[in-house]
């Protein structure tokens, strides 16, 4: 079966929701680019991202900050009807990003983290564990 940007979601959302990444980390190509819109370069290779994103966990869990990763659908932006995740951080309830994924050769090449008006999300209730 063959990963879809939808799959990508699920297992980014899992990994945030129960606090390990090691099932997202193994869908990413070697050269993977991860990206954010609050910070000016972006993070190449899979072991660079591992490293970041395994650390990203541990400092939450130190800190017992809360997060919750829903899976979404965009609304608008260059591609509608996109799989994405939504994220929050802390007690607001307020979604401070949206991810979007990248999927080639049934790998995740790519993924951002952008502001949510840019996408409109819709949300889905669904939260995986």
């Amino acid at each position: 079966m063959e990963l879809t940007e939808k799959d990508a979601a699920i297992a980014y959302a899992k990994a945030w929701n129960t606090l390990n990444c090691s099932e997202y980390l193994q869908l990413l190509v070697g050269d993977c680019c991860y990206e954010s819109q609050w910070v000016f370069s972006a993070l190449e290779g899979k072991e660079a991202i591992s490293e970041y994103f395994i650390g990203k966990l541990q400092t939450v869990k130190e800190t017992r900050s809360t997060v919750r990763a829903e899976l979404a659908v965009a609304a608008a932006g260059p591609h509608p009807d996109r799989n994405c995740v939504l994220l929050t951080q802390g007690t607001d309830e307020k979604v401070q990003v949206v991810v979007v994924f990248t999927v080639t050769d049934g790998k995740i090449s790519r993924y951002d983290l952008c502001a949510p008006e840019m996408f409109m999300p819709q949300v889905t209730g669904v939260y995986p564990i």
